[in-house]
């Protein structure tokens, strides 16, 4: 027992600076986007599906491209980067509105109905009711606009 206590403490130990250094690294990534809540969660799980639904498909299809490998990757860094400037304006305005919620929301919306359409290429039966009720919840969400502020 002794001896199973040492090796885990050993294994616990090693590559303390780095093991450190993540940790807080990845804490301090936590607290810029806004902690881990479940929104957040579900925006990154549709990311990992839609490449990998993506990557299928483009292997399927004969059509890998480095370029859009590349556009994708960097269309994630600026969702990030979006998410992560709604958090700030959040933060800034007391946590009034849920701003970087709805970006989330969005962001989540758009990404499932890519996940969808990469289904739909699978032969996987998609009810026509849940793809329109998705389009018009992204639609919605990206021709609403803030009323603008002045007098008529």
């Amino acid at each position: 027992m002794q001896e199973l206590v040492q090796t885990y403490l050993q294994e616990f130990t090693s590559n303390a600076d780095l093991k450190g250094t993540s940790a807080l690294l990845g804490a301090a990534l936590a607290a810029v986007f806004g902690g881990s809540v479940p929104l957040m969660s579900a925006l990154v799980t549709l990311w990992v599906l839609d490449f990998v639904l993506g990557f299928k498909r483009a292997w399927r299809l004969g059509s890998l491209s480095r370029h859009k490998f590349r556009s994708g990757l960097f269309k994630i860094v600026l969702y990030m980067i979006t998410i992560l400037v709604m958090g700030l304006t959040e933060f800034s305005l007391g946590n009034l509105l849920p701003i970087r919620d709805l970006m989330i929301s969005y962001l989540c919306v758009t990404e499932a109905l890519s996940c969808i359409e990469h289904l739909s290429f699978f032969g996987v039966p998609i009810p026509q009711a849940l793809r329109d009720r998705l389009k018009n919840y992204r639609d919605c969400l990206h021709e609403c606009q803030l009323p603008q502020g002045g007098s008529k």
